[in-house]
């Protein structure tokens, strides 16, 4: 059995695409999935399963998602593996949070074209991507005018690429289930 991670995007966001977690857990326990657990409303979904075929369960879940709730989700994979490489890479080490600064991890459909040379700061200057690897973005945001930059609107117009981005101490936590 594989242990997946499993991050949904815009679900119970800006009460669009509401579902309780209890559902959520359901939904994948239908399509086979073996030790579903949720972990926060935004979408974030740990399970195991015999299939290596990541791109068939994905085409599985959002399919019954979008059964489920009528409009498209966007659902972003990693397995333990991948998900152990990220927090071992992890760049935010060397950074001190300060109140107003924000960690944040984006997951990405697919790598960039091109990647950008890093530091890669947004022209609002609230945005800072600090590493890339493969299809993930490590980014540190800042509190501008009362306001803190976030990643994935940023991510998805400058690159033209989706995105789900969750904030590290999330990501961080999910490991430790």
């Amino acid at each position: 059995m594989i242990k997946y991670f499993a991050f949904l995007r815009a679900i119970n966001v800006g009460g669009k695409n509401l579902m309780k977690m209890e559902d959520l857990k359901k939904i994948f326990e239908s399509l086979g999935f073996k030790n579903v657990r949720t972990y926060i409303q935004s979408g974030n979904v740990i399970f195991e399963s015999s299939e290596k075929n990541k791109d068939s369960i994905i085409k599985k879940s959002e399919a019954a998602l979008h059964k489920h709730l009528g409009s498209d989700v966007l659902l972003f994979l990693r397995t333990q593996l991948e998900m152990d490489a990220i927090i071992k890479k992890d760049p935010f080490k060397k950074i001190k949070p300060a109140s107003s600064t924000k960690l944040y991890f984006s997951f990405l459909r697919s790598e960039l074209k091109s990647k950008p040379k890093l530091p890669y700061l947004s022209a609002k200057k609230d945005v800072e991507i600090i590493a890339i690897k493969n299809c993930d973005l490590y980014c540190v945001t800042a509190e501008i005018n009362g306001r803190f930059g976030f990643p994935n609107n940023f991510v998805e117009k400058e690159f033209g690429i989706s995105a789900t981005t969750r904030n590290w101490n999330t990501i961080t936590k999910i490991l430790s289930i």
